[in-house]
């Protein structure tokens, strides 16, 4: 089965081996030589969108699979060992739920190409995948039970458009700050990372959570963009209180002149999708608090003087 393109199933090797985002696209998908490759969307419960990736290397060997869930402030991804072959996904992922399906072809062929490439469409087989996808999230934060799921390579294909450029930088002169505490937890790996332009702006406070269950790998996150009222610092970097809205509850207090175990604390903690009340500050975070500003491509240009 031909299902377009010179380098998905390469792309969809090192996206279910990494969970990068950025690639190109392939041709010949799906024979022996170069391995399997699959991709659908869905509508899960609770508002997330699912999209799933399956692929394997040539011969079909380590087949693997992406299931991305994601809304507005949070989002999960899994990858989990699976089959893959030009015909075939199945995956066993315990508590979580089970995948059987098999590609039926439609006898047509359509065109797709990235968004932002309408030029480079390329000819793909037109298919669904039936049988039986069945996935529950820990908590019951999502579900989705589904006998037949439309073959699709949007939006795996405009991964290769990215997005809006951001970046940051870090020096004494800047009037903002950027906090960042990181901590192993419960076989855990969490992260929290705050920035805000100057004092009384807007602050971004995102939180990542990294955890493997048994074969399963799994990448949660959650965060936006809040009220200046959540994050206050010292104008010398001395302390810094932060205290976000939901997804996130309660507080935590940065005191660089601390001891250790007590220079982040208080009860701070993220609902992520799947594992709620995750705490957030306590003994057993590293923390760090530089000047620094965030811009966002077309928006704001950094001093020629700030220091990267």
């Amino acid at each position: 089965m031909r299902r377009g393109w010179n380098r998905i199933v390469v792309f969809a090797a090192v996206l279910v081996a990494t969970v990068a985002c950025s690639g190109g696209a392939a041709q010949a998908v799906g024979e022996f030589d170069t391995g399997g490759f699959g991709s659908f969307h869905a509508k899960a419960s609770n508002g997330y969108k699912m999209t799933v990736w399956a692929g394997s290397e040539p011969e079909y060997r380590s087949g693997q699979i992406v299931i991305w869930l994601v809304r507005r402030g949070a989002s999960v991804i899994y990858v989990a060992p699976a089959r893959v072959t030009d015909t075939e996904i199945e995956a066993d992922l315990g508590e979580l739920g089970r995948i059987d399906l098999r590609f039926e072809p439609t006898g047509r062929m359509m065109r797709a190409a990235p968004v932002c490439e309408p030029d480079s469409k390329q000819r793909i087989e037109e298919g669904s995948y039936v049988g039986e996808f069945e996935f529950h999230g820990e908590e019951g934060f999502s579900e989705l039970r589904a006998t037949s799921l439309r073959f699709d390579l949007h939006p795996f294909i405009d991964f290769v458009c990215g997005g809006a450029g951001t970046g940051e930088t870090r020096g004494p002169g800047l009037p903002g700050a950027r906090l960042l505490a990181k901590a192993a937890r419960d076989g855990a790996k969490v992260l929290l990372r705050v920035i805000q332009n100057r004092p009384g702006a807007p602050v971004e406070v995102e939180a990542s959570l990294k955890e493997k269950r048994g074969r399963i790998r799994i990448w949660r996150s959650v965060g936006g963009t809040y009220s200046g009222a959540a994050f206050h610092f010292h104008p010398r970097l001395r302390s810094a209180v932060l205290s976000p809205p939901a997804p996130f509850s309660g507080f935590a207090v940065f005191r660089r002149g601390a001891a250790p175990a007590m220079r982040w604390t208080g009860n701070l903690a993220a609902d992520f999708p799947g594992n709620s009340d995750f705490p957030l500050a306590g003994p057993g975070f590293s923390i760090g608090l530089v000047h620094a500003q965030i811009y966002h491509e077309g928006r704001f240009h950094p001093e020629p003087d700030a220091r990267p």
